[in-house]
């Protein structure tokens, strides 16, 4: 009976640590794969191969990886390129410092907005508008293609695909 209860425990800690992202569990969460859900915001995701290479969505898709020690991460993009709204959503394992990213970004208090469970900074000169959400085990980053689109276009995006992603 000991003897169960010391495995149930170590059961319990272990997956705890997979889902939570902590300790030795946490390579194997990093190690994850990410599901890009068919539709974000009520649009299509980009499949078509010429599209997909006009964005160099699968390109940013390997560098990240290859800068992120290869923990799993995904670039896809939702919409169309004729279409009002084109969203551009990067997903990564594992846990990334928005505060600093969004410091690192230039972008003044005034910029930074929380939109739902997202922060977003409004679009500059030379950055789109972002959005980001994250935790110990994903990172998302959403961010509008379109001029027009301001933080409250993009942070329901970002929870959203937050979401489907986990």
């Amino acid at each position: 009976m000991t003897v169960g209860a010391i495995l149930v425990a170590l059961v319990v800690i272990a997956g705890f640590g997979y889902f939570a992202g902590i300790g030795p569990m946490n390579r194997l969460n990093a190690a994850r794969g990410i599901e890009p859900p068919a539709k974000l915001a009520g649009l299509d995701r980009i499949t078509d191969p010429e599209i997909r290479g006009q964005l160099q969505l699968d390109q940013t898709k390997e560098a990240l990886s290859r800068i992120n020690d290869g923990k799993q991460a995904t670039v896809e993009a939702y919409g169309n390129l004729d279409g009002k709204r084109l969203f551009v959503v990067i997903a990564m394992r594992g846990r990334v410092d928005i505060d600093k990213t969004v410091k690192d970004s230039g972008a003044t208090p005034d910029q930074v907005k929380v939109v739902g469970k997202s922060t977003c900074v409004e679009s500059t000169d030379n950055l789109p508008t972002q959005c980001y959400r994250g935790s110990n085990t994903l990172t998302v980053i959403a961010q509008a293609a379109n001029a027009d689109a301001g933080v409250n276009d993009v942070g329901p995006v970002a929870d959203e695909a937050f979401t489907a992603m986990k």
